[in-house]
């Protein structure tokens, strides 16, 4: 796996475009739990989400808001293995 991505299922469909952001709210001690940025309803949060794009070839891209809750360019994702996926729901460990 090439460094700094994490390989995940091929995304087919819509699921390919799909923004996942960190639902920190529902992460349970090393699981990182990610929801689909715009339609699940997340819940008014200070700290900005962290988000995670996957190419077609799987690789992750990870988002991370700026100083001014701007989002800065995507960079490659840390490793992480990828614990549960559905379409509503992503479950990360990060290594």
């Amino acid at each position: 796996m090439p460094d700094g991505a994490a390989m995940a299922p091929q995304p087919s469909g819509p699921q390919a475009a799909i923004t996942w952001a960190h639902s920190f709210e529902e992460d349970e001690g090393e699981i990182q739990v990610y929801r689909p940025r715009d339609t699940f309803p997340f819940p008014p949060s200070r700290r900005g989400r962290e988000t995670l794009v996957f190419d077609p070839a799987g690789r992750a891209s990870a988002g991370m808001p700026g100083p001014d809750d701007r989002m800065k360019a995507p960079q490659p994702a840390a490793p992480f293995d990828i614990v549960d996926a559905g379409t509503d729901r992503l479950a990360i460990r990060k290594r």
